[in-house]
């Protein structure tokens, strides 16, 4: 099996989609996952081009297709999908494995492991689970019983799930925050943590409690398909927690005295985005 040619992204990219170009060629008789319409070589330009910049954003260098490992494609994909339907998410699975399947067989290495190989089928079956819970309210009821209970079940399931409703975090930033919890914690505030898009959050202050708990950390950490069973227990999703943190510091802050506008922009720049409307969408998960 071999490397995709060229010295940077860039390059391996036109590569890539040189060899998966089949334009005009008749699939009648064939079983192949190569590129036969315009329309199928834009999305998959979208994807070599989204996941380049998610490997240079993280700083990993090398050959594109040798950086296709699972721990890689999970981190990847829990940055690019948060926030989407589940149906865009499923087609985005689907056509990004279609995608690699096509450049196994044009001879390019896929380091996906034997065992890995459903790796793609487990990420969809686990939308198709979440889609058939229909959650029209994403407020948790009682959230610090509910992650004293996943403490209880599991430690570091308990951990992440404090970590996203005090700081108002994302799964995948919790995963970092907790992975490589010296790079961040600094003087009891959370500092340089990047978000969704390459966006790094404002600094953010930590509870004394919190931060002990991160950095005196010795469980490892768990896949996102382990956490994402142990919130079924409660019927809860890893995202309930960031709505249900948004509502309850939009209170706090009306309660305090601030005007509605300036709750909603404060409660923005909380969860790293920059407008009200954002807040507005949030609030509106939580009545």
């Amino acid at each position: 099996m071999a490397n995709l040619k060229g010295g940077n992204f860039e390059k391996q990219i036109k590569d890539a989609f040189h060899r998966l170009e089949a334009f005009g060629v008749g699939r009648v008789g064939k079983n192949d996952n190569l590129t036969h319409s315009d329309k199928l070589a834009e999305k998959r330009e979208m994807y070599l081009k989204d996941i380049s910049n998610y490997f240079q954003s993280q700083n990993l260098e090398g050959k594109l297709n040798n950086l296709f490992t699972k721990d890689n494609l999970d981190k990847f994909f829990n940055q690019r999908l948060e926030d989407l339907s589940s149906k865009t998410q499923e087609n985005y699975l689907r056509g990004f494995s279609s995608m690699l399947k096509g450049l196994e067989q044009q001879n390019i290495h896929i380091p996906l492991h034997y065992e890995d190989k459903d790796f793609f089928d487990n990420r969809v079956s686990i939308l198709k689970d979440q889609a058939e819970i229909i959650i029209e309210n994403r407020y948790i009821d009682n959230v610090e019983n509910v992650i004293s209970n996943l403490y209880e079940d599991r430690a570091i399931t308990g951990l992440i799930a404090q970590c996203q409703y005090e700081l108002s975090i994302r799964q995948a930033e919790a995963f970092e925050l907790i992975k490589n919890s010296t790079q961040y914690l600094e003087n009891g505030r959370v500092e340089n943590l990047i978000g969704k898009g390459n966006h790094t959050y404002e600094s953010k202050e930590i509870s004394f409690e919190l931060e002990q708990k991160i950095l005196n950390n010795t469980d490892e950490l768990i896949s996102k398909s382990t956490y994402y069973e142990d919130l079924q227990k409660y019927d809860i999703s890893s995202h309930d927690f960031r709505f249900t943190s948004a509502r309850d510091k939009y209170e706090e802050k009306i309660n305090s005295g601030i005007s509605e506008k300036e709750a909603k922009l404060q409660i923005s720049e909380i969860l790293n985005h920059k407008r009200e409307e954002i807040t507005d969408y949030y609030l509106k998960r939580t009545e």
